[in-house]
């Protein structure tokens, strides 16, 4: 019962961050008023974690091995998002123009370079896998069904970003017509890095794996949207 709460205030919690503070970044998470709420959530899962009597070690903390869990995240998570990229760089190919993502225009390199080491570590990965990786699969690990517990996870992750995935979609210049499935293409993307995620926290057993992975992943991503940009709208924004 008690974690179907938490999973329940993480979805709701996750799903009310756009519309109350989106407009204070024009990147996901990339503003103090996320980093404030990054450390409230981060606040409220470890009391989640202690009324449901996880230690740090279920949570996913531990010394031992932290810098090649970092390592083996940083690689994962880079490795998928340069994949990404690659399609990326293929859309004008597939749909006879690129993938046009409007927040990036307004963003110079200085902003991008902030964002990707400040406000994506503090204001949305850190508090995230502390709460998905760390206190809600910790939290369902101990049903001992692993599989339920990873895909749980995953599915909460999934559904806290219905929100952001809507108004990342809604941000591009893709055809109407794509709108719809690139919306349920974007949370399935959600659910399976999800699975991956919580995957990488259980072969290591550290939670820096997952972490490392979430920021290599959003920051390569990021970096790799911007690279395709237009130069032309960059320059005269």
């Amino acid at each position: 019962m008690r974690i179907s709460l938490f999973s329940a205030l993480l979805i709701l919690w996750g799903n009310l961050l756009h519309p109350l503070i989106g407009a204070t970044a024009l990147l996901p998470g990339g503003s103090w008023a996320f980093v404030v709420a990054g450390a409230a959530l981060v606040a409220v899962s470890l009391v989640a974690a202690r009324a449901l009597g996880l230690d740090a070690s279920r949570l996913g903390v531990r010394r031992a091995g932290a810098v090649r869990a970092v390592v083996i995240g940083l690689l994962a998570g880079g490795a998928i998002a340069l994949l990404d990229v690659a399609l990326i760089r293929l859309a004008p190919a597939i749909l006879g123009a690129p993938i046009v993502y409007t927040p990036l225009l307004q963003v110079t390199p200085e902003d991008l370079a902030l964002h990707v080491t400040l406000f994506l570590p503090l204001g949305a990965v850190i508090p995230e896998e502390i709460a998905f990786r760390g206190t809600l699969l910790g939290a369902l690990l101990r049903s001992g069904d692993v599989r339920r517990a990873v895909a749980g996870s995953a599915l909460t992750f999934a559904l806290w970003h219905a929100t952001v995935a809507i108004a990342t979609v809604f941000n591009t210049q893709l055809p109407e017509v794509l709108i719809i499935p690139a919306i349920a293409g974007a949370l399935v993307v959600v659910f399976v890095g999800g699975v991956v995620m919580a995957t990488l926290r259980l072969v290591t057993g550290a939670l820096s794996t997952s972490i490392a992975a979430h920021w290599a992943f959003n920051a390569v991503i990021l970096v790799g949207l911007w690279s395709a940009q237009p130069r032309v709208a960059y320059l005269t924004t």
